[in-house]
């Protein structure tokens, strides 16, 4: 639920809105709708709520190509997260996770895991990612992980986690939070990337090879609303490392689709091949080779 406000009330005030949207979202439904838009076939595998709210949400992404016949539906209120952006873009969130507390690794059938060329875990907890990389690592599937707020909460356990995960996703928050060391102990734990996703300064990407590559997009349009962009970030990024093993190419196309979330006022990614493509053009990417694990902070 997005509140388009032109300042934050304070305490005991009250504040009028100047628009207000309702549209799907969570960080793996709006990644699932970005990869479609790609070209890719995604499954969304979430628990959610019983609620008629849920169930309109759920056959708008059926309607984009999204395929939700694993969703388990349970009878918890729906989760929610209130989004309030102001008039230059940023935004503040309050979640509640609600019925999407509710996924087991038991509601993710075996064959799928099987048959995925990328399974993409979006704000799960650390456990399930391990329980579910055990699996995962001997189908040889690509698994990719952005632990969200589970990142500020259980670095720890993120770090832990990220044995079995090929890419992680990480905010600047985020990676300051695992500070320098929990980001080269992940890749010495055998990932093969972690993306910093910093929002208008871009994004770093460092290799298991020790190399760091780095980029930023140009806004073609003004942004309206951020909620989404890292979703979509990540969807465009596995997409095009999975059809090119680049992550240079991946960047690219990452930061592209960032961006161009920025120009929709919903949390899911409103798609315009054209736009996109003038978006992609003003992307620039760059290979800045070996990176000094002492000096790891300054590229975050």
């Amino acid at each position: 639920m997005v509140f388009y406000i032109d300042k934050m009330p304070g305490k005991d005030e009250s504040v009028y809105a100047r628009e207000f949207n309702i549209s799907p979202g969570g960080a793996a439904l709006n990644y699932a709708v970005a990869a479609t838009y790609y070209g890719h076939y995604a499954y969304l595998v979430a628990s959610t709520s019983t609620h008629a709210l849920s169930q309109k949400l759920i056959e708008e992404i059926k309607a984009i190509g999204v395929d939700v016949r694993y969703i388990k539906l349970v009878d918890e209120l729906p989760g929610v997260v209130a989004v309030f952006v102001s008039s230059g873009g940023e935004r503040s969130m309050i979640k509640y996770r609600g019925a999407n507390e509710f996924l087991t690794l038991g509601d993710i059938p075996r064959q799928l895991i099987k048959d995925a060329n990328v399974i993409h875990l979006a704000s799960v907890a650390p456990g399930l990612v391990e329980e579910l990389g055990v699996v995962a690592k001997t189908y040889g599937t690509i698994l990719s992980y952005d632990p969200g707020l589970y990142a500020l909460e259980e670095p720890e356990n993120v770090v832990k986690a990220a044995r079995y995960v090929n890419i992680i996703y990480l905010n600047k928050p985020e990676a300051r939070t695992l500070r320098p060391a929990g980001l080269a102990q992940i890749l010495k734990r055998g990932a093969d990337l972690v993306v910093v996703k910093k929002g208008g300064e871009g994004a770093v990407v460092l290799t298991g090879g020790g190399r760091a590559l780095r980029g930023f997009s140009d806004p073609v349009r003004k942004p309206v609303n951020a909620t989404g962009a890292g979703d979509a970030f990540a969807a465009f990024f596995n997409a095009a490392y999975l059809d090119s093993r680049d992550p240079l190419k991946a960047l690219l196309h990452g930061l592209a689709a960032g961006t161009f979330k920025t120009f929709c006022k919903g949390s899911i990614l409103c798609w315009d091949r054209n736009l996109f493509n003038k978006q992609l053009e003003k992307t620039y990417v760059e290979d800045l080779g070996k990176f000094d694990e002492a000096r790891l902070g300054e590229l975050i």
